[in-house]
């Protein structure tokens, strides 16, 4: 804040342009990423999920409002990716995206065990979230699908280290 600022009482403008194009670009690459290359990896016993751990990652570092705009682009985005209408993950991660940034503006703090932390929960909900129809309306036994929930949520949660350090390089991030 400069001593202008100060006098005339305006707060300095948050972010820039260049903070929204370096998470727009991160996100679109960790879409590519999710919907090209992870599902062909067949080593691991799920499909790791990844564009929720950038929604997150907005949401605990830039507020609720820009987190709820980026989970809502995110879970679209996971939508298209895992080939389903969108809807599901494009409301689940607004909500959930505006709860954390809301949250990490008064209550928890920014760093990366409470990232971590976060980002365990979210994909534990959305893991939840993906099982709904079939537990509900097909029949499928539910000690298999919480076993699966668990399986990608463990698989998904390495990757929340690549994805916080390279957010981290935002322009204009708070720490």
């Amino acid at each position: 804040m400069t001593r202008f600022d100060k006098i005339t009482g305006r707060l300095p403008k948050r972010r820039s342009v260049a903070s929204l194009l370096y998470r727009v670009l991160f996100i679109v690459a960790v879409f590519v990423v999710q919907g090209l290359a992870l599902p062909f990896v067949t080593v691991l016993p799920s499909i790791p999920l990844i564009l929720p751990l950038a929604a997150v990652d907005t949401a605990m570092f830039e507020g609720g409002f820009r987190g709820a705009a980026t989970g809502l682009l995110t879970g679209a985005l996971c939508d298209v990716a895992m080939n389903r209408p969108i809807a599901l993950f494009a409301v689940l991660l607004t909500l959930v995206c505006l709860i954390v940034g809301v949250l990490s503006e008064t209550v928890v703090a920014r760093g990366f065990a409470p990232y971590f932390l976060v980002c365990a929960g979210t994909l534990l909900v959305c893991a939840l979230a993906q099982m709904f129809t079939l537990l509900f309306f097909d029949g499928v036994p539910s000690g298999e699908l919480f076993a699966e929930a668990v399986s990608q949520t463990a698989v998904s949660l390495p990757f929340t280290a690549p994805v916080y350090f390279a957010l981290s390089k935002t322009p204009g991030r708070e720490r």
